[in-house]
C-alpha cells in the first residue's frame, strides 16, 4: 500500500470490536482539520454550520487542535498550522485504512473492469478537501505513467482543474499539453484552456489551447481548421497518450449547457446517464447522443492508452457506472461516498436479475 500508513488488519479489527468509537472520532476530526484547511481562516460558528455540528462540539475539538498545535485561532478566524498539515495527510492514510479502501478499491476494479481505481476518504460535495486529495492522487499518477514526447490530453471541470492544480513542479520539455474539448465552462478557471496552461506550466512542458467556442458552427469549424494554432491541437487529438476528463450526470449536464426542455427530455427517454467530453451515455456506456462539440471523439476514446477519469460525489455514482463501461481499463480517481453508493447500486441491479 504505497505511502500508506502500515496497519495490519488484525489491529484494525481489534479496534472495531473493542473501541469502534475510535474510527467516528478520527473521521470526525479528519473533516474538522480538512474543513478548516480548505477555508480558513474560518470561524467557529461557521465551521459549525458547514459541519452540521454544535458550536459547542467545534469549540470543544478546536480547544484540544490548538494544545495539540494543529490549529491557531486567529482575529480574521481559524486556521491550520504546519503540523495540522502534516497530520491531515497522516489522517487521510490512517482512514484509508481504517475505512477498508483498499478492499474497496479492489471491489470496483472487479466488478467494472477497471485498470485501477484510487479512493479518497470522505465526500467531495461536502468537503473541498476532499477534491484536493484526489486532484493530487491523479496528479502523482499521472507523473507515474507519463514518458518521453507524450501528449496529454484534459478537459475542463472542477476535477480535471484540481489535478492541475495539484500537479507538482517538473521538467517534461519534451511533453505536449493539449485541450480535449473547445473553450467551454461558466468558471473561467476550470475552462479547458486554463487547466492545460496551468499544467503545461507546472511540466515545463509545450502546450497548445484551442481559441474556439465548444459548440461551434461545423461550417465556420471547417474553414478554421487549416490554421496552424488549430490545425496543430487537431493533430495532436490523435495522439493522445494520456486523457485526464471529468464527468457528470446527463440531466445536470443538459441544464448547464441549456439544451431546451424538449431536447432534454428527449436525451433521457433514451436513457442518458452520464455525460462527458461532450458525449451522453447510457447505463451500459452506450453513446445515445454523439457530441456536436470541438474534442476527443468515441473511437479516438478507446485507442488512447491512458484513460484517467476523476469524478466524485453520491449524485455521480450512475454517472461513473456508465462512462465505466464505454472502455476497460481506465483509472478511476474517486471519493469514497461516490465508491460505496457504486456499489450498492451494482448490488441492487444484482439483486434485481
Amino acid at each position: 500500500m504505497t505511502n500508506q500508513l502500515k496497519i495490519s488488519k488484525e489491529v484494525i479489527e481489534l479496534q472495531e470490536l473493542v473501541a469502534p468509537e475510535v474510527n467516528r472520532l478520527i473521521e470526525m476530526r479528519y473533516n474538522i482539520l480538512s474543513t478548516i484547511s480548505s477555508e480558513q481562516p474560518i470561524g467557529r460558528r461557521n465551521l459549525a454550520f458547514v459541519l452540521d455540528m454544535s458550536e459547542r462540539q467545534v469549540r470543544n475539538e478546536i480547544d484540544f487542535f490548538q494544545k495539540q498545535k494543529l490549529v491557531s485561532v486567529e482575529r480574521q478566524g481559524v486556521v491550520i498550522t504546519k503540523a495540522g498539515e502534516e497530520a491531515l495527510l497522516k489522517l487521510k492514510s490512517l482512514l484509508y485504512a481504517y475505512n477498508g479502501l483498499e478492499q474497496l478499491e479492489k471491489e470496483l476494479m472487479d466488478k467494472l473492469n477497471l485498470k485501477r481505481v484510487i479512493i479518497c476518504p470522505g465526500d467531495m460535495d461536502m468537503n473541498y478537501e476532499v477534491l484536493r486529495f484526489m486532484g493530487r492522487s491523479g496528479a502523482k499518477y499521472v507523473l507515474s505513467v507519463m514518458k518521453y514526447k507524450d501528449t496529454l490530453a484534459l478537459t475542463g471541470g472542477s476535477c480535471t482543474a484540481a489535478v492541475a492544480d495539484e500537479m507538482r513542479e517538473a521538467f517534461y520539455p519534451d511533453v505536449y499539453v493539449i485541450p480535449a474539448r473547445g473553450g467551454i465552462g461558466k468558471s473561467h478557471s476550470t475552462q479547458a484552456n486554463n487547466v492545460v496552461a496551468e499544467m503545461g506550466l507546472k511540466l515545463h512542458s509545450n502546450y497548445e489551447l484551442l481559441h474556439l467556442p465548444d459548440n461551434i458552427d461545423q461550417r465556420l469549424l471547417d474553414a478554421l481548421k487549416d490554421y496552424p494554432e488549430i490545425k496543430r491541437v487537431f493533430d495532436k487529438m490523435e495522439e493522445i497518450d494520456i486523457f485526464i476528463f471529468g464527468l457528470g450526470r446527463a440531466d445536470v449536464l443538459a441544464d448547464w449547457r441549456n439544451i431546451n426542455a424538449a431536447d432534454k427530455q428527449k436525451l433521457l427517454e433514451k436513457g442518458a446517464v452520464a455525460e462527458a467530453f461532450g458525449h451522453y451515455f447510457n447505463i451500459n456506456g452506450e453513446v445515445v447522443s454523439p457530441s456536436s462539440t470541438i474534442g476527443v471523439g468515441i473511437e479516438n476514446f478507446k485507442r488512447i492508452p491512458n484513460v484517467i477519469a476523476v469524478a466524485g460525489g453520491v449524485n455521480k455514482a450512475e454517472a461513473i457506472i456508465a462512462v465505466s463501461r464505454i472502455r476497460d481499463n481506465i483509472v478511476l480517481i474517486t471519493d469514497e461516498s461516490a465508491a460505496r453508493e457504486i456499489l450498492e447500486k451494482l448490488s441492487t441491479t444484482s439483486d434485481a436479475k
